[in-house]
């Protein structure tokens, strides 16, 4: 029985023996760590494009004056009105983005090409015999205009606050852009009062053409998130303001009214309007 035991505890020892040395030659697995998703950032240099409408709100007067030697300064019209001219934008954009944290800052240029468009008639009737009796001179002048915003440029900074990819931001800066207008005088009088040689009374028709480039300056606000890739998608608002511009029409003066009007004698349309604009666009932009 001894020897039996014996016999049994030394089988026991090698095989624990052989076992440990197989189980250190085996490879030790480990657990795998999940990879680590990279972090969303809006740093780096992109490209887009935008397209959008736009609806101006342009505060305008429209005057009309006349004088000679021999009657002085004359009011013909004056008058207060609005253009609203609206359209589409089109164009691209250029900028740079830093991030820090969920703090955002860029830097944004960008152009469209605008399709922006509005008219305005300023008008007084031809005077009735009646009222020519009681004073009045019978004659009528109409200004016409027409204005349109072919193009708008701006320059921004954009600041605001990353959450989860998309972004929330201010914006401000520079902004220019190109307005054209169209002008046209037309003067009228009374027919029962004067004949023929004497229409269309003391001021001849006129017309003339305009385009100014302004300088002015831009706030708004907009979102930006983040799609696939470098790829992201924004809507903006921006309001622009390019000042003032004044356009003026000479009017030619009828000779058929002898030396009284034509001595010394100047006539002179003039439209002086406020140009603003407000713009709403989608944009699509390629971070690098």
């Amino acid at each position: 029985m001894t020897r039996f035991l014996q016999v049994g505890m030394a089988a026991a020892a090698a095989a624990a023996i052989t076992f440990g040395a197989q189980a250190a030659d085996m490879p030790v697995y480990k657990a795998a760590t999940p990879a680590v998703p990279p972090s969303l950032s809006w740093t780096g240099f992109y490209l887009g494009i935008n397209a959008g409408g736009s609806i101006g709100t342009d505060t305008t007067r429209q005057t009309a004056t006349f004088s000679s030697t021999a009657l002085g300064v004359n009011g013909l019209l004056d008058s207060s009105g609005r253009y609203n001219p609206t359209g589409w934008v089109a164009g691209g954009q250029i900028g740079f983005n830093w991030q820090a944290s969920a703090f955002v800052f860029g830097l944004e240029a960008d152009w469209q090409w605008s399709l922006q468009q509005d008219s305005r008639n300023s008008c007084t009737p031809a005077a009735t015999i009646a009222f020519f009796g009681a004073g009045a001179n019978g004659f009528g002048y109409c200004l016409s205009g027409e204005q349109k915003i072919t193009n708008i440029g701006t320059a921004r900074a954009r600041a605001g606050l990353d959450r989860n990819g998309t972004w929330w931001y201010v914006t401000g800066g520079l902004a220019w852009g190109t307005v054209k207008e169209n002008d046209s005088f037309a003067g009228s009088a009374n027919t029962t009062i004067f004949p023929a040689v004497l229409q269309p009374g003391p001021l001849l028709p006129g017309a003339a053409s305009f385009s100014t480039t302004r300088m002015g300056w831009t706030v708004g606000a907009g979102v930006e998130t983040m799609i696939a890739g470098g790829w992201s998608a924004k809507l903006e608002y921006l309001y622009v303001d390019l000042g003032s511009i004044s356009n003026t029409l000479p009017i030619p003066i009828n000779p058929a009214f002898g030396p009284a009007f034509t001595t010394g004698g100047v006539a002179i349309a003039t439209n002086t309007s406020r140009v603003t604009d407000n713009i709403l666009r989608f944009g699509l932009n390629y971070r690098f």
